[in-house]
């Protein structure tokens, strides 16, 4: 049960208002907003902005993933994979060989991740339940869509 202080730049005025709704880790915050319509009026209830109340509810996603800590969760941020349904469709190959180059460029991390641990992250993307929604239900969700990886 990672608290949502480890979060990735949580505002601390959000995490207040989530704990004042007894919301204080990744599992809670799941469970609670993981859905589009469960998200929306969490927002409204606590006046948290959607925009970073989806931020949070995508960054707990991938904090689910055993070894996307803090710094490789921002990388693949910044590569455009924002949550476990995007991880899970990526090859192994190209998503490493990204990070690596990423990396290389901006120097986030002291060493890139090793292909083995890309290739643990993807599959047990593949294999987590799927908790996050970005649309009600009946209409597309913004993960099945075609997601492409920018290669900086």
């Amino acid at each position: 049960m990672l608290p949502l202080s480890k979060l990735y730049n949580t505002p601390m005025q959000v995490r207040f208002a989530l704990k004042k709704r007894q919301i204080a880790t990744c599992d809670q915050l799941l469970a609670s907003a993981g859905q589009c319509e469960a998200r929306k009026a969490l927002a409204r209830a606590s006046r948290i902005d959607l925009e970073i109340l989806t931020t949070m509810v995508r960054r707990a996603d991938m904090a689910r993933v055993r070894g996307i800590g803090t710094v490789f969760g921002r990388m693949l941020e910044d590569l455009g994979i924002l949550d476990v349904a995007m991880l899970a469709v990526h090859d192994q190959q190209m998503l490493h060989e990204h990070l690596r180059s990423y990396n290389e460029a901006q120097r986030l991390a002291r060493r890139s991740p090793t292909p083995a641990e890309v290739m643990d992250w993807i599959e047990q993307a593949r294999s987590l339940a799927k908790l996050v929604s970005y649309e009600p239900q009946g209409t597309a969700t913004a993960s099945s869509a075609s997601v492409a990886t920018v290669a900086r």
